[in-house]
């Protein structure tokens, strides 16, 4: 069982975590909206993620286009050129940002749950979204992402109970950056 607390939380977890890791350059809008109709998502893949406990899995799916406007935004956001890049390049871009999110997740979790695990990102095709059901979740949201009022990307957010799961998030706490990843 969620509770109406822990449901709260996981959202306000997720949308934290996207508006703080999604956006380009401090120039960039970026606006979250909880859709009721997973038919409005479009775009042909997804990435999943999987944070898990042992009373909980949570399943962050991240879907993409390989069209022009988001293989240019994900470029941008990971200081490649737009004009040059390739579709690997781009999907480690977009990897890149979604293990970054489902990080960030995983940390504010791990302050209300010690035992937690995060998968590698993996690639599916939209036709396996049909079968997160088969999962028996006690939790699912989609969410439309819209980035400078043009660019549209879609997520879903998954969680499988396993035990009563019951927490509570600040919500009045700033967006704080994740940092990244350098290498030397």
């Amino acid at each position: 069982m969620i509770s109406g607390q822990a449901k709260s939380s996981f959202d306000h977890l997720f949308e934290k975590s996207v508006m703080a890791n999604i956006v380009a350059s401090t120039d960039d809008s970026c606006e979250i909206q909880p859709i009721g109709d997973p038919e409005e998502i479009s775009e042909d893949e997804f990435v999943v993620l999987t944070i898990s406990s042992p009373f909980f899995r949570v399943m962050a799916c991240f879907h993409f286009s390989n069209d022009n406007s988001t293989v240019s935004h994900f470029a941008k956001r990971s200081n490649l050129d737009a004009e040059a890049i390739d579709n690997s390049a781009f999907r480690d871009a977009f990897l890149e940002f979604c293990n970054i999110c489902c990080g960030t997740i995983q940390r504010d979790l791990h302050k209300h749950y010690q035992y937690l695990g995060m998968s590698t990102p993996y690639v599916l095709l939209k036709t396996c979204l049909s079968f997160i059901s088969t999962l028996e979740p006690g939790y699912v949201r989609h969410y439309r992402i819209t980035i400078n009022h043009s660019l549209v990307l879609h997520a879903t957010l998954c969680v499988c109970d396993y035990g009563v799961v019951d927490f509570e998030v600040d919500t009045s706490a700033a967006i704080e950056d994740t940092g990244e990843l350098e290498l030397f």
